[in-house]
C-alpha cells in the first residue's frame, strides 16, 4: 500500500505537468512588416553583381544618410533576370542578421543594385533600380509606418531598367 501511495504522489504531478492547456490553440504568431511585388522590366544590366530590397528609416537626403545606422532591412539577393518577385520582410534578411523588420516608420524603400565584386556600404557602389513611391505620385518616395503586430500588403516596386528612378545623393 505504501508503494502505491508513493507511486501516486510521483505520478500525479507528472500527469498535470504534461497536460499544458489541453486543446487550447497555439498563440498567433506576430506578422510584423510588409510585402508586395517587385516588377522588373527592360534588360538587366550585365554589370550587376547583386540586387536587394533595402529599407531605410530616414530619407536619403545626403550621401551620409546611406549608412548602417539608417539601414533597417536588406533582403536576400534577388536573382539576376527575375521578372516578378513577390517579397516580404518576413522572409530571411541579409541585414540585420537573423532578425525581422521591427515596427516603425520607414522613409525610403527601394531595390538597389551593386556592380562591385565585394559587398560594401559605400553609396557610390550602389545604384537604385526601383523605389516605392507615394501611391499615385511617382516623384515622392513613399513613407510607411508599420505598427506592432501589423503587416502591410501591396508595397509594390517597379524597376524599369530603361527608365531608372532618380538616384539618391552621393552617386
Amino acid at each position: 500500500m505504501k508503494k502505491s501511495v508513493l507511486f501516486l504522489f510521483v505520478l500525479i504531478p507528472f500527469i498535470y505537468s504534461g497536460c499544458g492547456k489541453g486543446i487550447e490553440p497555439e498563440p498567433e504568431k506576430i506578422r510584423e512588416g510588409f510585402g508586395g511585388n517587385i516588377i522588373f522590366s527592360g534588360e538587366w544590366p550585365d554589370s550587376v553583381t547583386r540586387t536587394h530590397i533595402v529599407v531605410f528609416k530616414d530619407p536619403l537626403l545626403a550621401a551620409s544618410d546611406f549608412n548602417a545606422f539608417n539601414l533597417a532591412f536588406v533582403g536576400l539577393n534577388i536573382p539576376k533576370g527575375t521578372v516578378i518577385l513577390n517579397y516580404s520582410t518576413l522572409d530571411s534578411a541579409l541585414y540585420p542578421v537573423n532578425t525581422k523588420l521591427q515596427a516603425g516608420t520607414y522613409s525610403y524603400i527601394a531595390v538597389a543594385q551593386q556592380s562591385t565584386l565585394n559587398l560594401t556600404l559605400n553609396r557610390s557602389d550602389w545604384f537604385v533600380a526601383g523605389v516605392f513611391y507615394v501611391p499615385g505620385d511617382s516623384t515622392i518616395p513613399g513613407m510607411i509606418t508599420v505598427r506592432k503586430g501589423e503587416f502591410l500588403d501591396n508595397i509594390d516596386i517597379r524597376c524599369d531598367f530603361n527608365n531608372p528612378p532618380p538616384q539618391p545623393p552621393g552617386e
